[in-house]
């Protein structure tokens, strides 16, 4: 079932009014806020979790905290997944109301023809794949609608080979003085890694 038939049934992506879609719009912006708190609150007790691992006296205790930082890390990656698709949705939405916004503008167009000849599925499907601008939504709709091989977010890719033995590894680094808290927490969530591949993009331009 499609996004849009789930939430406002089976009519025509178009026919749902311009007010309707901003009350989902706010909707999914206030879950994926709250997912943002989560995952920075995640971040901290991870963080915590390294400090107090400095203090650990025995393989027991360090153990202990490798499992807890172990779950905590599957919660935030679950939570990136959801982060994703709720940000996927808010897309979709924010192009049908940009889409409607120039309703007006558009109807009678071989646009508009085109828009409304698709079935519900096919217009969500080119709805994903747009991203559309208020700014030069005129300049680039008919150019966005031939897009139909880009794909939005390839997915959040984690590496679990590691598990807990790479967790028992970075406590020990911490132990040690060779990693503070909040990098051992970046490197384990995988922040580290992110931060290194915009770091080379950025080099590249």
């Amino acid at each position: 079932m499609s996004f849009f038939s789930r939430f406002f049934g089976r009519k025509n992506p178009l026919d749902i009014p311009l007010n309707k879609l901003n009350e989902s719009r706010i909707k999914l912006e206030v879950q994926i806020q709250k997912i943002e708190n989560e995952i920075a609150s995640i971040d901290r007790e991870i963080a915590r979790l390294f400090e107090q691992a400095k203090k650990a006296r025995t393989k027991s205790e360090e153990l202990t905290i490798a499992t807890k930082i172990k779950t905590l890390n599957k919660r935030k990656q679950n939570l990136q997944k959801t982060h994703m698709q709720l940000n996927k949705q808010l897309m979709l939405v924010s192009n049908l109301a940009i889409i409607k916004e120039n309703e007006a503008l558009l109807k009678g167009t071989p646009t508009w023809d085109l828009l409304r000849n698709m079935s519900p599925e096919e217009l969500e499907r080119h709805l994903a794949e747009m991203q559309l601008d208020a700014q030069n939504f005129n300049e680039n709709l008919n150019q966005m609608l031939g897009m139909t091989d880009q794909t939005i977010g390839a997915g959040v890719e984690f590496e679990e080979d590691e598990e807990l033995a790479e967790i028992m590894r970075t406590i020990h680094a911490v132990k040690e003085g060779e990693l503070e808290p909040e990098i051992a927490a970046e490197k384990v969530t995988g922040e580290e890694r992110e931060k290194k591949k915009e770091g080379e993009w950025l080099e590249e331009l």
